[in-house]
C-alpha cells in the first residue's frame, strides 16, 4: 500500500504552500517487527518536514516583502546581501536592497497622508477616511496610523535639530534698522505663540505635559498665513531655535522687526527675551479678556 503524507500551509504573506511524501508499506514484507512506522519512516517524515519548512523560511526572508503604497499593497522581491566572512570575520551585518529606498515597507506618499490624517483627527477615524477612499486593505489599522505619525514627527524633530546644527539661522541684533522704509509692512515679522497642556497617554508619561504652538509669518494684512511649529520642549533654546528656522522659512535674514502676541505666561516670556532685537512682546487681546471679565 502507498502512503501519501501531504503538507500545507499559508504564510505571512497569503500565499498557500504544498508538498506531499509518499511512504510504501507491502503487506507482504509484514511481519512482527513491522508493523506501523519504523523509526526510519520517522526519520523520512520529519526530515522532509524541516526541509520544507526551513525552505520556505529561507525564501520569505530573502525575497518576499510587502510595500503598501496609495494604491494597495504590492509583493515585492527583496533579497538580504551579507557581508563576506572571508574578507571580514569579525563582523558579520546583512543589508535589504530596498531599505534605502523603501525602509517602513511603505512609501512616502503613504507615509505622509497618513501622518498627515492623523495629525487632523483621530487616529481610527483617519485609518476610517483612508479605507474609504484608497483601494487598502483593513491592515491599515489607526495601531499603523499612529505609528506612522510618531514616526515622521520624530523625523521632523531630527531634521530640526540637524539643520539648526550645519545651517543655523541668522540672528543679528540691530537697534535702527532700515531707516529709508520706515512704513514698510514686509520688514515686520509676527510671531503668534501660546502653551497647551496635553493629558497623557500612559500613566508612566505623567498626566499632562506642556506643548508650545506657534504661528510665524510676515506683519502685511492679506499676506499668507506663514509657517507653524509645535514643539514639547518649551525651553528658551529650542523655542528661540524653532521660531528662528520659521521666520527663515519667512524671509528673515536677520533684519526686521518681530512681534510676539502671546498670552503673557511665564513660560511665553522666555521667547521675546531671547530673540534678536529689536522684538516687543504684546499681550493678545483674547487674554487680556480673560484677566478683566472676572473683575
Amino acid at each position: 500500500m502507498r502512503w501519501t503524507i501531504t503538507i500545507e500551509g499559508t504564510d505571512e504573506f497569503g500565499a498557500a504552500h504544498r508538498s506531499e511524501i509518499a511512504l510504501e508499506k507491502d503487506l507482504n514484507s509484514l511481519t512482527a517487527g513491522a508493523v506501523g512506522f519504523s523509526i526510519e519512516d520517522g526519520k523520512t517524515i520529519m526530515a522532509h518536514l524541516q526541509q520544507v519548512i526551513v525552505k520556505q523560511q529561507c525564501e520569505t526572508y530573502n525575497s518576499k516583502r510587502k510595500i503598501r503604497t496609495v494604491f494597495g499593497c504590492v509583493e515585492v522581491r527583496n533579497p538580504r546581501i551579507l557581508n563576506c566572512q572571508r574578507c571580514v570575520p569579525y563582523f558579520r551585518d546583512a543589508s535589504a536592497v530596498l531599505r534605502d529606498i523603501c525602509p517602513d515597507q511603505a512609501t512616502p506618499e503613504l507615509m505622509e497622508l497618513s501622518a498627515r490624517l492623523g495629525s487632523l483627527m483621530p487616529y481610527r477615524k483617519a485609518a476610517d477616511v483612508i479605507a474609504e477612499f484608497l483601494p487598502v486593505k483593513s491592515s491599515e489599522s489607526f495601531v499603523t496610523i499612529r505609528h506612522r505619525t510618531l514616526a515622521l514627527g520624530k523625523r521632523l524633530d531630527e531634521k530640526a535639530r540637524d539643520r539648526a546644527w550645519f545651517d543655523p539661522p541668522h540672528a543679528d541684533e540691530r537697534e535702527q534698522i532700515e531707516l529709508d522704509l520706515p512704513n514698510d509692512l514686509e520688514r515686520e515679522f509676527v510671531v503668534s505663540i501660546d502653551a497647551a497642556h496635553i493629558k497623557g497617554a500612559s500613566e508612566a508619561d505623567g498626566r499632562t505635559f506642556e506643548i508650545a504652538v506657534a504661528r510665524c509669518g510676515r506683519g502685511r494684512r492679506g499676506s499668507r498665513p506663514g509657517h507653524y511649529f509645535v514643539t514639547a520642549d518649551t525651553s528658551k533654546q529650542e523655542l528661540r531655535l524653532r521660531t528662528l528656522q520659521a521666520l527663515q522659512s519667512e524671509g528673515y535674514v536677520g533684519r526686521g522687526e518681530i512681534t510676539v502676541l502671546s498670552d503673557g505666561a511665564e513660560i511665553m516670556k522666555r521667547l521675546p527675551r531671547n530673540l534678536p532685537r529689536p522684538t516687543r512682546n504684546i499681550v493678545d487681546w483674547f487674554h487680556i479678556a480673560m484677566k478683566i471679565q472676572p473683575l
